[in-house]
């Protein structure tokens, strides 16, 4: 650990996660030492909100030598934009990672097709296996698999991956230290003994919540050549990932589902929308040949997806229904809520000076909450673009977040 990660790691906690914020302060000053040793009056001719410059004038490095303490126990590490390892597609993104807390070893992001499989956690056995199968074609022939670490379809994702031998990394929405999912402990350690990873931009000690999920999957997006989308109702925070897979420029797929099924919806919409339909991983790694130089074996992709199909029926549905017997005298894991606590205290007015984008969408807002993929049809900025004004606007104390990812004034 240097002084120059500790004003990075002060950076992020005065100024949050995946804000648009990030972008002014990269191009007003050339380092972090620089962003660290400004004044109140240097951060507001650059437009900062008056809370975020309060938290810029705290000059204390305590709390950031706390994060990166308790990061580094138990083999733990950081990386910053100023880290030779740190993952080149991160510094593409709108908003990149100040910091990023890791376990285990990252693959190669420029080698071998990097795909992202995503997918509700409520999802079907359908879901599981066709998520798992895929996720095991691809490590097969080398493909790391990136996914968030939740139940449902991302679990599957990464076990899928496992079984073929293959590396996967899980994007945490919580700080490292956190057990959440506390079902997934396993896996995690799974994750790491086979040579995989565990990330979060999130400090040790952060929990999971609605909008660190949201925050988080840009990463997922940011760090795969194409995303694959496995069964995303409507809304959906991978129908999220997969525009902003989009407005990045990677590729989009999606796996067909049943059209009665509520489950299905968003992925179901994405291929009526024109994403690439996934049958098999060969219909993944085709799109990637010639940038591969015909190194990927779709044929040994297709096999492994057909052995997976066997454990699954022999192995993990047999090993469900077991489990499920046992449910009723298990203590299950409190739902992620989505509640918020709405006061009477009066909202703040619109500061002067804010982008255009952020005049743009808080115009568009009423009383009435509406959801990120309206002002997306309302406005025509991007979903990243969105996110990142809607959290910006939270910083300003101009609008209020309601359960299911709606905003109002």
């Amino acid at each position: 650990m240097n002084q120059n990660e500790l004003y990075w790691i002060w950076l992020q906690a005065a100024v949050g996660q995946g804000t648009a914020i990030v972008s002014r302060l990269f191009n007003a000053f050339s380092s972090a030492e620089e962003r660290y040793g400004a004044t109140d009056e240097d951060y507001a001719y650059i437009g900062l909100p008056k809370r975020i410059r309060d938290a810029l004038c705290d000059k204390s490095l305590k709390r950031a030598q706390k994060h990166a303490e308790r990061a580094l126990r138990g083999g733990g590490w950081l990386l910053t934009p100023d880290s030779p390892d740190y993952p080149e597609p991160f510094r593409h993104l709108y908003s990149p990672p100040l910091v990023l807390y890791g376990k285990g070893k990252l693959p190669s992001f420029e080698r071998l097709p990097v795909i992202g499989i995503v997918g509700t956690r409520e999802c079907s056995d359908y879901g599981k296996k066709a998520a798992g199968s895929i996720a095991a074609g691809l490590a097969a022939v080398g493909c790391p698999i990136i996914s968030g670490g939740a139940r449902g379809v991302d679990r599957a994702a990464h076990e899928g991956t496992l079984y073929a031998g293959g590396i996967t990394v899980a994007v945490q929405s919580c700080g490292l230290d956190v057990e959440y999912p506390a079902p997934n402990r396993r896996l995690r350690r799974d994750i790491l003994e086979a040579g995989g990873a565990l990330i979060s931009e999130y400090p040790p000690g952060t929990l999971t919540t609605p909008a660190t999920f949201q925050v988080r999957n840009r990463l997922i997006s940011g760090l795969s050549w194409g995303v694959c989308v496995v069964e995303a109702p409507q809304p959906s925070g991978s129908l999220i990932t997969a525009r902003l897979a989009r407005d990045q420029g990677k590729d989009v797929f999606a796996v067909p589902g049943e059209i009665t099924s509520p489950l299905s919806r968003g992925s179901n919409a994405l291929l009526r929308d024109g994403a690439i339909m996934v049958l098999s991983p060969a219909d993944i790694l085709c799109e990637y040949q010639t940038r591969c130089g015909n190194i990927l074996n779709e044929e040994e992709a297709i096999k492994a997806q057909q052995a997976y199909y066997d454990y699954f029926d022999k192995v993990v549905v047999p090993v469900k229904a077991t489990s499920s017997k046992k449910e009723k005298a298990v203590k299950k894991e409190p739902a992620l809520t989505t509640d918020v606590v709405v006061t009477d205290q009066p909202l703040a007015a619109l500061p002067v000076g804010v982008s255009e984008a952020c005049q743009r969408i808080y115009a568009a807002l009423s009383e009435t909450p509406v959801s990120a993929e309206w002002l997306f049809e309302a406005t025509g900025a991007s979903l990243g673009e969105i996110f990142s004004v809607l959290t910006e606007l939270e910083i300003y104390g101009c609008i209020r977040s309601h359960p299911g990812q709606h905003y109002s004034r």
